[in-house]
């Protein structure tokens, strides 16, 4: 059921993988199946919407949010058991809450189990609770010790002893009856129950006020006699700096449909303010304001420091940081994944522009929603305190990359008549930089410019390859001849191949994701 080629030890009995560890088809599929079905019957709610949406007498269960990862516990007589996720196949094993879980199902005569479960850490450190954050870097290097502090919180039963009980979803009191059987209630258990309780609707704002009191993430709430759960916990507010927008078209009108916020560094240097980028947003603008920043922001546009795109490949303009809003979001991150940590760009206001400095942590606002302009605030008095993330925020060193050759990793050259068309993708190495350009050369003698470029950039191979396609697709037509291999087939109805934020730059400039 594992490849065991794919199992790292990390010390004692603990293995880890990152991906594509489990072998068993079946098993996967059984697994992305919940998820997905899980996954889309949950409504994320505000705090206010409780006192608003369960005002009645229906019983409803409440459970603690726990600040973890959602894992698939895997479970049968005289095999190691194992923690999962699905579709990708991350395994963990051998940590004592697992080894721990399968004794007392041995114990209680369980034959072959799957379970759905938040792999957690209790406690704080530094004041603040352990969030899934914490649980990936212990996954992947974390102590002995650490590791061994690893708890299994139970949320499902999906299978038990060859029977299916996914169609419980429908009438949950079974199978959280059996959850209570098989695993008990005692949160200071290694493994146990997801603390929570069956409660008239009425009662969950009060739960949830006395939870978040005492320190949890937030609330789960299900329907018991209908697949219908929703997730609340406290949304984070702060105040940030508008350095930037996307222009765009929604429902037949040109407006902003996304704004780019920065934060400001309280340290000086020359006189020059530093801001790092901090999110970028376009949920929870109206129509009207989209028109209205468009009007506002236009005018306060300022030459790029670096050219940026969204997603969908559209350009962010800059503008001078004179306004203040406010975002709402549903926590800070602080790493990417696999411990690498999520990283922004760092710009320096000098004499009304503004300069790349590098690429340098911080934290990442999950679900940023735009909540008002703050006519009320401004930059100068401190509006956009990066402080409201980061205590104690320190302005980083930069150092300036060694210079190094890239290498190439792609070549490909088209002609036709006069016209050559050329491809490179280069790869870089060094701190703060992107490591893949793509570079695409576009020369014809007979026009008035003979040569034009367009470089693009890209954290992975992956996308860089997709940023080469896209060239391609766009702009070699009929009739051009690929030297040295056959030419590319184009797309059905001519185009181009699309990945998420795939999209061209201007030329001879660094465009971080």
């Amino acid at each position: 059921m594992l490849d065991p080629a794919k199992l790292t030890s990390k010390g004692g009995s603990y293995r880890f993988a990152t991906s594509g560890a489990v072998t068993d088809r079946i098993l996967l599929e059984i697994a992305s199946q919940y998820e997905t079905g899980v996954s889309r019957r949950m409504t994320a709610l505000k705090p206010d919407d409780l006192s608003k949406r369960f005002v009645g007498d229906e019983p409803v269960l409440e459970t603690t949010k726990y600040d973890g990862e959602g894992v698939l516990v895997y479970y049968e007589q005289n095999k190691e058991p194992f923690a999962f996720n699905a579709p990708s196949g991350r395994v963990r094993l051998g940590f004592p809450a697992l080894q721990t879980l399968a004794v007392a199902l041995q114990t209680k005569g369980v034959r072959k189990g799957l379970f759905r479960a938040e792999l957690y850490l209790p406690g704080a450190k530094g004041g603040k609770r352990n969030s899934i954050a914490d649980v990936i870097r212990v996954s992947f290097n974390g102590t002995e010790a650490e590791v061994a502090a690893l708890r299994l919180a139970l949320l499902d039963v999906i299978m038990l002893d060859g029977k299916d009980l996914r169609p419980n979803l429908e009438d949950f009191k079974a199978n959280w009856a059996l959850l209570e059987k098989y695993f008990g209630t005692d949160p200071n258990r290694p493994f146990h129950r997801a603390e929570g309780t069956i409660v008239p609707e009425r009662e969950v704002k009060a739960v949830f006020d006395r939870k978040i009191g005492a320190g949890a993430e937030g609330l789960v709430i299900r329907r018991l006699n209908r697949l219908e759960l929703f997730k609340v916990k406290p949304h984070l507010t702060v105040d940030a700096a508008v350095v930037g927008y996307v222009e765009g078209e929604f429902e037949g009108q040109i407006g902003v449909t996304s704004i780019l916020t920065a934060l400001l560094y309280p340290e000086k240097r020359n006189q020059t303010q530093f801001f790092q980028t901090f999110a970028r947003v376009g949920s929870g603008l109206t129509d009207q304001q989209r028109v209205e920043f468009l009007r506002t922001c236009s005018a306060l546009r300022i030459d790029p420091p670096i050219v940026m795109t969204d997603s969908d490949g559209r350009t962010v303009n800059f503008v001078k940081p004179q306004h203040v809003v406010e975002l709402e979001g549903d926590d800070l991150l602080a790493a990417a994944g696999q411990e690498r940590e999520h990283r922004t760009q760092l710009f320096g206001w000098d004499a009304g522009q503004f300069n790349f400095v590098g690429l340098t942590p911080c934290p990442r606002l999950t679900f940023p929603i735009f909540s008002q302009l703050r006519s009320d605030k401004d930059v100068g008095s401190g509006g956009a305190r990066l402080e409201q993330i980061v205590p104690d925020p320190r302005l980083p060193q930069i150092n300036p990359p060694d210079p190094q050759a890239p290498a190439i990793v792609r070549r490909e050259v088209f002609t036709k008549a006069e016209a050559v068309r050329k491809l490179v993708v280069a790869r870089k190495s060094g701190e703060n930089t992107v490591p893949y350009v793509v570079y695409w050369t576009d020369f014809s003698s007979k026009r008035k410019d003979p040569l034009k470029v367009d470089t693009a950039f890209a954290f992975t191979e992956s996308r860089a390859m997709a940023l080469a396609e896209r060239f391609i697709a766009e702009n070699v037509t009929k009739g051009f001849v690929k030297l040295g291999g056959p030419n590319p087939a184009p797309e059905a109805g001519g185009k181009p191949p699309t990945e998420p934020g795939a999209a061209k730059a201007k030329p001879k400039k660094a465009k971080p994701a």
